[in-house]
């Protein structure tokens, strides 16, 4: 049985501490606890982490003083983040069918509760935890997406490492073009809905899984590369250095 939203995420907060509350001050839309690779899937969901704060916060106060939850939820048939709230706080937690899995979800920390009262649960988030929900549910809606090295040929080969990354990086697959994973919504409609396209990232976890399930939301024949280019590289195949990309700042 699905636990309730009470059940949830409320009696795993973060203790109240004097330097947890001075971060969080300091930074509210980031407190000291959360993971970049958090804030970073944030940020490509929502714009911003802030943004993200600011749209939890918004629709907390929909509640209009009643009891209730809001929360941050996965959809695996697109492979977004996105905010969900019910004035229901005892209702079975959503996510017993494959539309969304619960990645965060709050309880109203007391009736008529002010914004005050939501901030201060936000800045207790235990984000080591809720990231882990967050890989969890992405490797569960890619599980079968992944193409071996010696099974892409024919696909045209897109670098998805995050701008960071790929900035600091010297090479990429041969024939590879690089394609910021932030503004996937933009360049996917670049693309010819006749070519199978391949992903990669680093690691073949998060970043090159939700691409592809962006990408196959958006009408594309899409898998990412097991392991990445890290395995990629690890087994000896070959490497180019680095051009331009398709979505390219």
């Amino acid at each position: 049985m699905s636990p309730t939203i009470a059940e949830f995420d409320n009696d795993r907060l973060l203790p109240t501490t004097a330097t947890a509350t001075a971060a969080a001050q300091a930074d509210p839309a980031n407190a000291a606890s959360m993971t970049p690779a958090m804030a970073l899937a944030l940020a490509s969901n929502f714009g911003s982490a802030a943004r993200w704060r600011s749209d939890l916060l918004a629709h907390a106060q929909a509640l209009r003083g009643e009891t209730g939850w809001v929360g941050l939820m996965f959809q695996p048939q697109d492979g977004r983040l996105v905010t969900r709230w019910s004035t229901d706080a005892l209702a079975a937690l959503p996510g017993a069918t494959p539309l969304a899995t619960p990645i965060l979800a709050l309880t109203a920390p007391q009736p008529q509760a002010a914004s005050g009262a939501w901030a201060d649960l936000l800045d207790r988030i235990d984000w080591a935890l809720v990231y882990g929900r967050y890989q969890s549910a992405v490797h569960d809606a890619g599980a079968d997406l992944g193409l071996a090295a010696p099974d892409i040929a024919g696909r045209m080969v897109l670098d998805v490492r995050r701008a960071g990354v790929f900035e600091a990086a010297p090479s990429t697959l041969p024939d590879a073009r690089w394609c910021d994973p932030a503004g996937v919504d933009d360049w996917s409609q670049q693309l010819p809905r006749c070519q199978a396209v391949l992903v990669y990232c680093v690691y073949g976890h998060e970043v090159g899984r939700v691409t592809a399930l962006r990408l196959r939301a958006a009408g594309l024949d899409a898998r990412f590369l097991i392991g990445g280019i890290d395995s990629w590289q690890a087994a000896g195949r070959p490497l180019v250095a680095k051009a331009g990309g398709l979505g390219a700042a």
